[in-house]
């Protein structure tokens, strides 16, 4: 892992608390390196000094929110991180009939499928069901709202917003160049955002992650404005943009979750 130059400091934040700061960094640290972490290797990953992170490292033992292994002299996260997580997605619930329908495009598919709700203009990951193939995009979570215009989910969203608050939320949240597959200049966006409302479902093939693949199709509220989106993710060597039963099943499922958050259906 390549150390991560994070500045704590509060000289240009002076409403920061450096020393929460710091440990909330070595806490993330930590969860990234899925296994025991000594002092010395998050002092070296972090930039923190030794003493400072010592300090960090057993306030957090302290707090319950660490443990430490003292044959090993390494921490690791303890289940009072789970219970915060729980605690925030149960916070997060969506309807269980939207759910429900994720999960059955899981048993169909086998790969995870993403749920996306439209929140004071942000696309904010929901609901996750895990696909019982086992690939996920590793950096997707619940609350996770960063790089919608390279995400199936973002695009299926976008591409039903007004104008207004597209070109708004495009200053506000300037697209990266994820991959070599991603668009990120304007005119293409509003390209794609296009192709998306006029076909019904967006394609991710490649632009958020390498390897990875996504379908979206937007779901919508009773007064046909956008309330998210449902996505499957699989890996590109099971990825066929042509494959028009999983498409159509996407968008099934979307539309008749759109009609049980009592959309109308489609003007003729």
């Amino acid at each position: 892992m390549q150390k991560v130059n994070q500045d704590t400091s509060s000289a240009e934040k002076p409403w920061m608390i450096a020393s929460l700061a710091r440990g909330l960094q070595i806490l993330e640290l930590i969860a990234l390196r899925q296994c025991g972490c000594s002092a010395k290797w998050v002092s070296h990953v972090s930039g923190i000094k030794l003493s400072t992170c010592y300090h960090l490292l057993n306030t957090l033992v302290y707090a319950g929110y660490l443990e430490k292994d003292k044959q090993l002299q390494e921490y690791t996260l303890t289940d009072k991180v789970a219970h915060l997580n729980n605690l925030y997605q149960s916070q997060r619930s969506i309807p269980q009939s939207i759910k429900v329908l994720a999960q059955a495009l899981v048993h169909s598919s086998g790969e995870t499928v993403y749920v996306a709700t439209w929140e004071r203009e942000e696309v904010v990951i929901s609901y996750i069901a895990e696909g019982t193939q086992h690939v996920k995009v590793r950096s997707l979570y619940v609350g996770y709202k960063d790089h919608a215009f390279t995400r199936a989910l973002g695009k299926a969203v976008l591409a039903h917003v007004p104008h207004d608050v597209l070109a708004r939320y495009y200053q506000t949240h300037p697209p990266t160049q994820c991959t070599s597959h991603s668009h990120i200049r304007w005119e293409h966006i509003l390209i794609e955002l296009r192709r998306v409302r006029e076909q019904g479902y967006a394609l991710d093939e490649q632009e958020f992650e390498s390897g990875v693949c996504c379908i979206g199709a937007p779901i919508y509220r009773f007064d046909r404005s956008i309330w998210g989106a449902m996505s499957v993710s699989m890996p590109a060597s099971r990825f066929d943009a042509s494959n028009e039963s999983l498409i159509t099943f996407v968008k099934g499922q979307a539309l008749t979750a759109s009609l049980s958050l009592g959309f109308p259906g489609k003007d003729l």
